[in-house]
C-alpha cells in the first residue's frame, strides 16, 4: 500500500511539472530484441535524459512483475527479483543496460523500463517492448503436391515443424508471391494449449489452375517459404516441367510419388496432353 501511494505522488509530481512547463526527465527509450533463441544472451537497453536531475531508480519489469532495480545511492547498486526464465548477468548490467543470459521460453513477454529522477521532483517515465523467446525448429517444411481427379488444378500442401510462435508460411510461383491460399495452425497438445505457450504446427494449402501461361521456357517453380522472425528461414521448392508429347485420343491421369524427390504428374487433355514432371529441391 505504501508503495502504491508513493507511486501516486510521483505520478502527480510529474503531471504538475508538465503543466508548469518544467521538464527534468525526457527521451526515455528502450531497445528490446523482437525475438531471441533459447539459451541466447540478450541485451535490454534503456536510455534517458535527466537534464541535470539526479537519478533515483531504474526498474525493469516483465509484465507487472519487477525483476531488476538499479539505485545509485545504495550499495550494492543492483537488486534482482527472481522470475521464471530470466537470469541476469550482474557483471555486465548497469543503469542503462540489463543483460539476460540463458534465455528460456518463459522469458517471452512484455518488458518495461521505468526511470525516476530523485528528490524533490521524482519525475517518472517508462517505455516497453515485447520479446519472444523461440525454440527454433531444426527441420524444413514438408511440401507435397496433389492433383484433382478432374480438371487441371494443382494443389500444394506445406506443413512446418512445431514452433512457438508458429512458422509463417508463404507461397511463391515463379518468384512472385501467391496471395490466395489458406492457413491453419494446430497445437501439439490441446490439453495444455489454453495454459501454456506450446509449439504449434502450421500448415498451408494453395490451389492453382494449370495452363501454358504459368510456364516460362517450359518450366514453373512453386515454392513454400517458412519464417519465424529473422531466426528461422527455410524454403522448399517444386519444379514443374512442361512437355508436349504427340496427341493421343484419350486422357491420361497420373500422381506424384510424395515419398521421392522426383515424380511425374500427367494431366490428360483430349488433344494435347500436358505432361508435368515435378522435381523437389531442398534448400
Amino acid at each position: 500500500m505504501i508503495f502504491n501511494v508513493f507511486k501516486g505522488k510521483c505520478f502527480l509530481l510529474t503531471i504538475l511539472g508538465i503543466l508548469s512547463g518544467i521538464t527534468a526527465l525526457k527521451d526515455v527509450t528502450v531497445t528490446i530484441p523482437l525475438a531471441a533463441r533459447i539459451m541466447d544472451t540478450v541485451e535490454l537497453q534503456c536510455q534517458y535524459d535527466l537534464e541535470g536531475e539526479p537519478l533515483y531508480t531504474v526498474k525493469w519489469y516483465k509484465g507487472s512483475k519487477e525483476f531488476y532495480r538499479y539505485i545509485p545511492k545504495e550499495l550494492p547498486n543492483i537488486q534482482v527479483f527472481p522470475l521464471p526464465g530470466i537470469s541476469i548477468d550482474l557483471n555486465k548490467s548497469s543503469a542503462t543496460l540489463v543483460v539476460l543470459k540463458n534465455m528460456q521460453l518463459e522469458g517471452t513477454g512484455r518488458y518495461k523500463c521505468e526511470v525516476s529522477s530523485d528528490a524533490p521532483n521524482f519525475y517518472t517515465q517508462m517505455q516497453s517492448g515485447y520479446m519472444y523467446v523461440i525454440d527454433v525448429p531444426e527441420r524444413d517444411p514438408v511440401l507435397t503436391i496433389e492433383k484433382e481427379t478432374l480438371g487441371y488444378a494443382l494443389k500444394g500442401n506445406c506443413t512446418a515443424p512445431p514452433s512457438y510462435p508458429p512458422v509463417n508460411l508463404t507461397w511463391f510461383l515463379n518468384g512472385r508471391q501467391v496471395k490466395d491460399f489458406s492457413r491453419g495452425a494446430h497445437p501439439t497438445d490441446r490439453l495444455l494449449f489454453k495454459n501454456r505457450r506450446i509449439p504449434i504446427v502450421s500448415s498451408s494449402i494453395v490451389e492453382l489452375e494449370l495452363d501454358s501461361n504459368i510456364f516460362q521456357s517450359g518450366r514453373a517453380v512453386l515454392a513454400c517459404h517458412g519464417t519465424v522472425f529473422n531466426l528461422y528461414e527455410r524454403k522448399k521448392e517444386v519444379i514443374l516441367e512442361e512437355e508436349r508429347p504427340q496427341p493421343r485420343p484419350s486422357s491420361v491421369l497420373g500422381t506424384l510419388d510424395s515419398t521421392s524427390d522426383t515424380g511425374i504428374i500427367v494431366f490428360g487433355m483430349i488433344s494435347f496432353p500436358l505432361l508435368l514432371s515435378c522435381h523437389v529441391i531442398l534448400r
